[in-house]
């Protein structure tokens, strides 16, 4: 095997664990929407598998909750947790979907010794609790699909029933908000409706949202126009709908939108939090004037967000943060409760099994007979292999790779070799192809394998029907054109010349989208049809923005080419197809070519090369034209292989990145 290149241009920094290697990532069963604080800052969370964690401040352990189970598989028979509520310190509650034994789902879960025991509490009409808001003096109001609303002014003790707001009918509540008169409180809906009280939920008004205003457009009115947050700060008004943020005056409602803001939370002292699409964060005070802004950015997206003494904390699986104007503290999710479990990623080094978990590199302790971590990369590990003796590693997107240096705990830059085969040699022995595919109650695999005889490729095995067009003898230099197509790739970027689009095709493509404009406008609706290779947003689409980028296509530039072919659907169905050459050389050393999207792109692209184990991703077209001779065209939906297609999915890249911006 060749020896890759190694690049000693920089080392990367890391973390060398000490006494705490030992600790596991705490393996969190289900969603998590949101976060629970207490007045001296414990965190709990509750999730939708029925599970509780907590901690008792950042940075300390995590523990497994007296509710839920250890078992990151097991789903608990009590329903669904949507969140975990603090009345003070010492009382707690958690509300959602909670079962009964009697299938009632009439009660919460209460606990009045900082969590340790919990008892239920009835509050009235069984309810999936989809809205609930808790104020510092002990009141809190929640609604779900009763469509009541639930109150209680002693701690969550007791509990009575408000009439639906406004007395309408189907109208769930999503989200509620109260001021600090404690009567003043806003109802947002899952369907468009925003309610205000002013006197506890006594009398009602109705505000106009912002698409009531036309604020924004929604694109398909079979998308729901949910009120996924609403907060009262001063004398203003947030919500998101839809993902949009607007905020408005409350004595005038007018709302303005803030198009780089994906998420906020209010603090005690009316100020405001907000999150930026880029991560950063801007704090605001009741005036919403900005008085302090990050310089760090929270590492990904988060998943639930809270305030307690004036911090914001957020969640992101992997880590906790607690954010003010001094402090930017993260700290991951550990917990020494659980080992750590066994890594999915490995490699075996020198005879020892090395593993790889997130950015946490693995090693095994024969004497505990368990797992410890011994570095920290600063990249997320989604392939790890050995080539002449040394770690290579890759990171999410397949397209950086270091050297790990086990014993000196250090990575470096590492580039692949010019060439990973050669033909000359070590020629191909044999090579099948595969359809298949998995799912809850079934498992299916397509099969057709030749085999190297009298320098030709000969038939040897094949399913019955599958790939019918394809010949029985196959020329080897086909098949080296694929093995030197998949070496010569990972050079190359893409152009808007290699789509090889004539005037005739986009001509072609304008009167295409035209047509499918007037079919949906003649049905009035744009439903997401999964069979349909060809979707768009909603009936209200601007289909004139994919016939411009048809008129501007030859200026398309290659940063966007490629990652229209680099992208691939993703597997969104319990049942995973795909598609897979399979390539064994004279020595035994095998390479696979493998696509598994749920909707295929152009020709497949991009592809998941497999070699001994080392994982390339290619958006080579010349690949797939290969591939697509290889089978006489038999591999390959019609609809993939149409230029037609190709010029639709950089328009409809070009159009979602559009409709992302705004």
């Amino acid at each position: 095997m060749r020896k890759l290149l190694l690049l000693l241009i920089f080392i990367l920094p890391l973390t060398i664990f000490s006494q705490d290697e030992y600790l596991a990532n705490l393996p969190i069963s289900g969603g998590v929407s949101e976060i629970g604080v207490s007045p001296s800052e414990k965190i709990w969370i509750a999730t939708k598998a029925g599970n509780t964690y907590y901690t008792d401040k950042i940075g300390d352990l995590w523990h497994f909750g007296p509710l839920g189970t250890k078992d990151p598989l097991s789903i608990s028979s009590r329903g669904i947790f949507e969140r975990v509520s603090f009345f003070s310190e010492d009382i707690l509650m958690i509300s959602g979907f909670i079962h009964g034994e009697n299938s009632n789902q009439d009660f919460v879960l209460r606990s009045t010794d900082k969590g340790i025991t919990w008892n239920k509490v009835k509050f009235g009409k069984s309810s999936w609790i989809d809205a609930f808001y808790i104020n510092e003096s002990g009141k809190a109001w929640m609604s779900g699909n009763s469509q009541l609303i639930y109150y209680t002014d002693n701690n969550g003790e007791t509990w009575k029933s408000f009439d639906k707001a406004g007395n309408e009918n189907a109208l769930r509540f999503n989200t509620i908000h109260f001021a600090k008169d404690e009567k003043t409180g806003l109802f947002g809906s899952f369907w468009n409706v925003l309610y205000k009280t002013t006197d506890n939920c006594g009398t009602w008004e109705r505000l106009p949202t912002p698409l009531d205003q036309k604020k924004y457009k929604r694109l398909s009115k079979e998308h729901r126009p949910d009120i996924r947050k609403i907060r009262i700060f001063g004398d203003y008004y947030i919500i998101n709908q839809q993902g949009n943020i607007f905020y408005t005056k409350s004595d005038n409602i007018n709302w303005i939108e803030l198009p780089n803001i994906s998420d906020f939370e209010t603090t005690s002292d009316e100020s405001i939090y907000l999150i930026d699409k880029d991560l950063k964060i801007d704090l605001r005070d009741s005036e919403f004037v900005s008085i302090w802004k990050s310089d760090k950015e929270l590492s990904s997206t988060p998943s639930a967000i809270n305030t307690k003494n004036k911090s914001l904390f957020v969640f992101t699986y992997g880590e906790i943060y607690k954010i003010n104007k001094t402090d930017f503290i993260v700290s991951k999710l550990m917990t020494n409760e659980v080992p750590i479990r066994e890594p999915y990623l490995k490699v075996n080094y020198r005879g020892e099994e090395i593993g790889f978990d997130g950015t946490t590199v693995l090693r095994f302790d024969k004497n505990r007979t368990g797992w410890y971590r011994y570095m920290e990369l600063p990249v997320n590990v989604s392939n790890a292999v050995i080539f002449d003796n040394q770690v290579v590693i890759a990171d999410n997107y397949l397209d950086k790779r270091f050297v790990v240096n086990i014993d000196e705990q250090k990575i470096s830059e590492y580039e692949l070799p010019k060439s990973l085969f050669n033909l000359s040699a070590n020629n191909i022995d044999k090579f099948s192809i595969e359809i298949g595919s998995q799912g809850c109650f079934h498992s299916d695999r397509q099969f057709r394998e030749y085999r190297l005889k009298n320098n030709s490729f000969k038939l040897y095995k094949k399913g019955k029907g599958f790939l019918s067009k394809m010949d029985k003898e196959i020329n080897p230099q086909l098949l080296n054109d694929i093995v030197n197509e998949i070496d010569n790739s990972r050079f190359k970027k893409l152009t808007v010349n290699d789509l090889e689009i004539s005037k005739k095709d986009l001509d072609n493509f304008k009167d295409f989208i035209g047509k499918e404009e007037q079919k949906i406008k003649k049905k009035g609706f744009d439903r997401f049809d999964f069979e349909n290779y060809y979707t768009f947003p909603g009936e209200n689409t601007d289909f004139t923005f994919y016939k411009n980028v048809a008129d501007r296509f030859d200026s398309i530039p290659d940063v966007v080419i490629n990652q229209v072919f680099n992208t691939g659907y993703g597997n969104w169905s319990t049942t995973s197809v795909w598609r897979k050459i399979t390539i064994v050389f004279k020595n035994g050393e095998v390479l696979t070519i493998e696509n598994s999207d749920d909707k295929p792109n152009y020709l497949y692209t991009p592809w998941i090369i497999n070699f001994n184990g080392l994982i390339i991703k290619s958006n080579s077209l010349k690949l797939g034209e290969f591939i697509n001779e290889l089978t006489n065209g038999d591999l390959y939906s019609d609809v993939s292989k149409e230029k037609n297609y190709a010029i639709y999915k950089v328009s409809d890249f070009l159009y979602k990145q559009s409709l992302n911006k705004k």
